[in-house]
């Protein structure tokens, strides 16, 4: 009987990576670059010491200082200080992109994934980098370097594409716009729980978000009532089950990990940057913006 609960342990990988393959739509070329290349080009700039000297110094006086400056802004996101500190990074990365790719099949939004991820990579550097210098740069000169300001906006991505998902279930009934719900009640836990020292409890800040999600979703609620998104709703396959569930467990516990539990000298501004950036990002540019078109 052990020997039976071994090998179905040991299936567990080969029986995910199968589910994962078959529903994931992706190009196989987009799948090596992200994937595959990025992070052994992270792994080798580490193994390497490339990045030496490339950290984003917080004593610096603007993102813009000088020509050095902006272009630490940008690279301090690609690299690392020890094998833990990439190995981190880069697990929190697969499992979010093994949660993000299904629902992205299931929501159709391939071509927008592309643009999203371009962005997250070439955008949210600067703006972790400028929020970053602007919080802790207030206590310490350390330099910050590391790629998780990034990992947080594909986790910022996640209720977006959750949402997008369930509509294309419901027959287009269950709207994207319900994204914003679970978005501002994660940011009314972030600021109301205790993390560390340099990220205090705003309560304010806390409830306003805690408001804010509970007014959209009476909005929402009022606009399309939940009995007739259910009404609407299509008998889900398992695969479908499997990726609502696996992408919603990993948006929660990918919150909790990034924003809530963490381990001192964290930067906790620099993920929430990431995460409210890459939400914005994907929320404003394809859910807002097609909306008002309409």
């Amino acid at each position: 009987m052990a020997a039976g609960r071994l090998r179905t342990l040991l299936g567990v990988p080969v029986t995910a990576l199968r589910w994962w393959r078959r529903t994931t739509t992706a190009p196989l070329a987009e799948q090596y670059l992200v994937l595959l290349v990025l992070p052994a080009t992270l792994s080798l700039s580490w193994l390497l010491g490339i990045g030496d000297g490339l950290g984003f110094s917080l004593a610096a006086d603007s993102v813009t200082a000088d020509g050095r400056t902006l272009l630490t802004a940008f690279t301090a996101n690609y690299i690392h200080v020890s094998g833990r500190h990439l190995f981190d990074n880069l697990l929190n990365f697969w499992l979010t992109l093994f949660a993000l790719y299904p629902l992205v099949a299931i929501a159709g939004w391939g071509r927008r994934f592309r643009r999203l991820t371009l962005g997250y990579l070439l955008v949210v550097p600067f703006v972790v980098a400028w929020v970053t210098l602007a919080t802790l740069g207030q206590v310490t000169d350390q330099p910050s370097v590391g790629f998780s300001g990034i990992v947080a906006a594909f986790l910022g991505l996640l209720p977006v594409v959750l949402a997008a998902a369930g509509g294309e279930l419901t027959d287009g009934r269950f709207d994207p716009a319900w994204s914003v719900v679970p978005f501002f009640a994660s940011l009314a836990v972030v600021f109301a729980v205790p993390s560390v020292w340099y990220f205090p409890v705003q309560p304010l800040v806390a409830l306003g978000c805690g408001g804010t999600g509970l007014l959209a979703a009476g909005l929402l609620w009022w606009v399309e009532p939940p009995r007739e998104i259910i009404a609407a709703a299509q008998p889900l396959s398992a695969d479908h089950r499997l990726a609502l569930l696996i992408g919603t467990t990993v948006f929660v516990f990918g919150v909790v990990g990034a924003l809530v539990i963490v381990p001192p000298g964290t930067n906790v501004w620099g993920h929430l940057t990431g995460y409210v950036t890459g939400f914005l990002l994907a929320y404003l540019g394809y859910v807002i913006v097609p909306a008002l078109r309409r």
